[in-house]
C-alpha cells in the first residue's frame, strides 16, 4: 500500500511540475509571438530559474529577466529554510507579514513551537528550488516554487506558492511573506468504462 501511495504521489508531483513547465512554455511562446512586432505593450514574460536553495541571493547568479526584486527573492529563500524547514522559527517570525501571523492566531511564544500556518517541508537534504514568477509588481510578488530533494531521498519534490509584500519605504523597505501554500493538483476521475 505504501509503495502504491508513493507511486501516486510521485506521479502527481510530476504532473504538477510538467503542467507548470507547459504553462511557462506557452506564455514564453505567446510573449515572443505577440511582442515581436515592436509593440511596447507586449505581454510580461514568465520565467523559471533554478537555484540552490541557499543561493537565493541574485548577486551570486545570473540576473532573472522577470521583474522580481533581489530583496524579495532573498526573503523567499530565507523564509523557506526558516519556516517551511523549521530551521529558525525566530527568523521565520521576523520574515512573516502581519497577515500570515494573523492566520496563525498565535503569540510569538506559540509560533516558536512550530505550530504555524506554513506547511512543513524538510530542507536539510534539499538539492534546490526552481521557481516561476506568478505575479510581480512594485510591492507584491507571488512565486511558484518547486522544492526538490537530493537524489535518493524518500520525499518527493513539492510545488508551493509563496507570496511576499513590500513593507516600508526607501532604506526601510523590506519584503515579508504573507502567503505559503502547497500547489495541489485536482485528480480527474476516469469515465466509466474508460
Amino acid at each position: 500500500m505504501r509503495e502504491r501511495l508513493g507511486s501516486l504521489l510521485s506521479a502527481r508531483a510530476f504532473t504538477v511540475f510538467a503542467t507548470l513547465v507547459l504553462i511557462v512554455g506557452i506564455v514564453a511562446f505567446a510573449t515572443v509571438k505577440l511582442g515581436g512586432d515592436g509593440d511596447s505593450r507586449a505581454a510580461p514574460s514568465t520565467t523559471t530559474e533554478e537555484l540552490p536553495i541557499e543561493d537565493f541571493n541574485p548577486a551570486t547568479t545570473e540576473a532573472a529577466p522577470a521583474p522580481v526584486p533581489a530583496e524579495a527573492r532573498q526573503a523567499a529563500g530565507e523564509f523557506i529554510l526558516a519556516a517551511a524547514g523549521r530551521e529558525d522559527l525566530k527568523k521565520a517570525w521576523e520574515l512573516s507579514h502581519p497577515e500570515l501571523r494573523k492566520q496563525c492566531g498565535c503569540t510569538y511564544k506559540q509560533w516558536l513551537t512550530g505550530n504555524i500556518p506554513v506547511q512543513y517541508y524538510p530542507t536539510g537534504n534539499l538539492e534546490g528550488a526552481t521557481f516561476g514568477v506568478d505575479e510581480a509588481t512594485e510591492r507584491r510578488v507571488v512565486l511558484e516554487v518547486l522544492l526538490s530533494p537530493k537524489p535518493g531521498e524518500e520525499i518527493e519534490p513539492q510545488p508551493f506558492f509563496i507570496g511576499l509584500k513590500a513593507v516600508g519605504k526607501g532604506a526601510k523597505l523590506e519584503w515579508l511573506v504573507d502567503y505559503w501554500a502547497p500547489i495541489v493538483g485536482i485528480p480527474v476521475p476516469q469515465t466509466p468504462g474508460g
